[in-house]
């Protein structure tokens, strides 16, 4: 909880997480509502143009009702990104795995590029490190980011320590760089078609094995 005007506001997007909860109250309804609208008007407009007013005017609520429920345009990105990031963290079916295991991999990626044809202007932001004047934000912007890393690098680690990849650049700073090539092709691929969107996962899998494991058959 936050303190606003002597009153507690409620503050979903944080980087300790976000309280679950059942059936939709009146208050879930007007919360999805405010993210809803800015998810629509993030396909209008960048989120450093994006204001709160802009907010209120889609959702047809006042200023006070908005920061009732969020205390800034920026939290509501930050419980949008946690949204999309649960998405993505389900699509992880090839991290856990053993040695190149290339389908999976394929098969991961290509969830992954889903996600980001449908929220390619939300995951944006975290490329671009969107606002530092919101410390909850880069904070979770910086948590999902290291979930993905880590967990490579936990694979690579395995991988090697059972000989099926070479030793080499250091598993953390490898995964990094994997990571920065799968982000940055994946937005790439946000508007493609179809079959663009097939060609570039293949090229991103192979490129991605070859950085891990060198020539894969």
């Amino acid at each position: 909880m936050a303190q606003k005007g002597g009153r507690e506001v409620k503050t979903r997007a944080t980087t300790d997480g976000l309280r679950r909860r059942g059936a939709m109250s009146k208050g879930d309804q007007r919360e999805a509502q405010i993210l809803d609208a800015t998810r629509r008007l993030l396909t209008k407009k960048p989120m450093a143009s994006l204001t709160v007013d802009d907010i209120t005017h889609a959702t047809g609520i006042s200023r006070t009702s908005f920061y009732f429920y969020f205390p800034s345009k920026q939290a509501v990105l930050a419980r949008l990104m946690e949204d999309v990031s649960d998405r993505y963290a389900q699509t992880h079916v090839w991290l856990p795995s053993t040695g190149p295991q290339r389908e999976l991999l394929r098969t991961q990626l290509a969830g992954a590029a889903e996600i980001w044809q449908d929220n390619s202007t939300i995951l944006v932001c975290s490329l671009e490190g969107y606002d530092t004047s919101y410390p909850p934000l880069t904070e979770f912007i910086a948590t999902i980011q290291t979930r993905f890393t880590s967990a490579l690098a936990a694979k690579i680690e395995r991988d090697r320590a059972a000989g099926l990849a070479p030793e080499g650049i250091d598993s953390a700073t490898l995964a990094g760089l994997v990571t920065l090539m799968r982000d940055g092709r994946l937005s790439q691929l946000s508007a493609a078609p179809p079959a663009e969107v097939a060609i570039g996962i293949d090229d991103l899998a192979e490129a991605i094995l070859r950085l891990i494991y060198g020539r894969v058959s």
